[in-house]
């Protein structure tokens, strides 16, 4: 775009720092913000909220914090973008003090901040302090709460093996659910071991999204760690009659902003995976020795 000679604009940096965001690439992202602080763009709203936004979910929340300090102006989305960033790093004080400060000096939270705060919450493992906020958004605040909202609040509720609360909140919601909905009710089933559950919510996916493998997949464990194995064989029957495959999942890691390196589950292409399945071995041995369960991690 540059080579073309055109010219740059807030939605054009906005979206690159999104990509570095989403990667995540720092290195770029760096190099955008020197580009902004170089032109017309350094005191731009938009552009600088995704500024915060970039560094946060590429872990660097001390940056995140002085782009938010220097800016000349703010806006509602500045003030959300540096509230999300402290809730997404469970940073959950600093989250609420923020958002207590942001009514401070005029601005109104709207849907978007709540929904960091609900975040935040669940993040945080604080249930009835996630649901009081929800509530306050609707009732004092006015603001129809939406599907993320709820999609929120199923986790909240689900992760804290409150399966039958969180049912009750699907069955109150004025839309029918979505598969984000039913799908985190099947992850919280996943986690707690409520086959039944699992099932119900199973049933809404595959209508929705019948050829998505990971729901099968979801259930089937839910299955087989209750001993249901005619449950499982049924499940893997449909996949097999519906054509579904499971599709294997993959991580990358980016080492000094050069070489990028793709792992697959059971990958043994890369030419060091010797040493690097055994300093998973050894990971394993101290995580043991510190007490904690690894009940789904399998090193072959």
């Amino acid at each position: 775009m540059g080579a073309k000679g055109a010219k740059y604009d807030s939605v054009s940096i906005s979206a690159a720092l999104s990509a570095c965001a989403s990667l995540p690439l720092p290195g770029f992202g760096k190099a955008i913000h020197g580009f902004m602080t170089r032109g017309a763009l350094k005191t731009d709203l938009y552009a600088e909220s995704a500024l915060i936004d970039m560094y946060a979910k590429c872990g660097n929340l001390e940056s995140a914090r002085k782009v938010f300090n220097i800016m000349q102006e703010k806006s509602e989305v500045s003030w959300n973008s540096i509230i999300a960033a402290y809730g997404n790093h469970g940073r959950l004080q600093e989250c609420l003090s923020l958002f207590h400060e942001m009514k401070e000096f005029g601005f109104q939270p709207d849907h978007v901040t709540f929904l960091a705060i609900i975040s935040a919450c669940d993040h945080a493992g604080l249930v009835d302090d996630g649901y009081r906020y929800f509530k306050s958004m609707i009732d004092d605040y006015k603001i129809a709460a939406r599907m993320e909202h709820y999609t929120c609040i199923i986790d909240l509720f689900g992760r804290a093996g409150r399966l039958s609360e969180a049912v009750e909140i699907i069955k109150s919601m004025p839309f029918d659910p979505d598969a984000g909905v039913w799908g985190t009710l099947l992850g919280a089933s996943r986690v707690h071991g409520n086959v039944e559950l699992a099932e119900m919510a199973s049933t809404h996916l595959f209508e929705m999204d019948p050829k998505n493998s990971g729901y099968y997949v979801l259930l089937s464990n839910v299955q087989a760690n209750a001993g249901k194995w005619e449950g499982v064989d049924k499940t893997r029957s449909m996949m097999k009659d519906r054509g579904v495959e499971k599709v294997p999942g993959y991580s990358w890691i980016e080492v000094n902003n050069n070489d990028t390196h793709v792992f697959g589950a059971a990958d043994s292409g890369n030419p060091r995976s010797d040493e690097i399945y055994t300093l998973l071995k050894n990971l394993l041995l101290v995580i043991k020795d510190e007490g904690r369960v690894c009940n789904d991690l399998e090193i072959q």
